[in-house]
């Protein structure tokens, strides 16, 4: 065996045993667990065709095919993942008709982290902006005692937002849910189509939600304290997946 399989089969078993820890003992990034099982399946097709390409001109063939297809897919991530911290942003100038803020987990009746940390953005944004509505969208998933748009609305209102401008879509359970049911919200209230609407969420979260929201969108980015950074990059990672599925399947 040589120096180069070694160096293949040692990183294959590095990644084996931190995707292991990711995956069962720091379960909160347990998606960066299966990416660092994919890495040490691919080192190990690396070190396979580096030994079967001495002597196998197929082999050679295949080791050169594998590395581009490789390469390609690290070029397209870098460009997936440069949109989506390229949209993890809030941007105060532009006027928006109304705010949007899209929901994540509740425990019980509280706000989870992901949530607290959107629904602080969101009332930082509207502070200055009595007069525009407020969309809160989310549904009521296992382990919430209330659906995720009555946790951020009666959060909200024990913050001193007007209820009267709170409203409540409690059907959603994905993104495009979200994007679509606070459309229709939306529409009830007035609002075109095309008018410009802050949507409030994790910094993340931004870009694939801009893609199924279209034109109008003003981000308002909501970021995790410092000290769970790993958590957040994770996040970061994960997204990057998230919106190419969102740009095949739609959701």
């Amino acid at each position: 065996m040589s120096i180069q399989e070694k160096i293949y089969y040692c990183l294959a078993i590095l990644c084996l045993v931190l995707g292991a820890a990711a995956r069962f003992v720091f379960t909160a990034v347990r998606f960066t667990g299966f990416l660092l099982w994919c890495a040490a399946a691919v080192l190990v097709v690396c070190a396979l065709l580096h030994r079967w390409g001495k002597t196998r001109r197929w082999a050679l063939w295949c080791k050169r095919i594998f590395f581009l297809l490789l390469a390609a897919g690290f070029a397209f991530f870098a460009v997936l993942e440069f949109q989506v911290i390229s949209w993890s942003r809030t941007d105060w100038d532009a006027p928006a008709e109304a705010v949007v803020i899209l929901g994540a987990g509740v425990n019980g009746t509280s706000p989870s982290l992901s949530l607290l940390v959107r629904l602080e953005a969101a009332l930082a944004y509207i502070q200055d902006k009595p007069e525009i509505p407020v969309v809160v969208t989310g549904g009521q998933g296992p382990g919430e005692a209330v659906s995720e748009a009555q946790c951020m609305a009666d959060w909200l209102a024990a913050r001193g937002v007007d209820p009267g401008r709170i409203y409540l879509e409690e059907q959603a359970s994905t993104t495009a849910e979200n994007v679509r049911y606070s459309k229709e919200v939306l529409s009830g209230l007035g609002l075109s189509s095309g008018a410009n609407v802050a949507v409030a969420s994790s910094g993340y979260h931004l870009c694939r939600a801009a893609w199924m929201w279209g034109e109008g969108m003003v981000p308002v980015a909501a970021s995790m304290p410092v000290r769970y950074l790993p958590l957040t990059i994770n996040y970061y990672i994960r997204e990057a997946f998230g919106l190419a599925a969102a740009m095949v399947f739609g959701t």
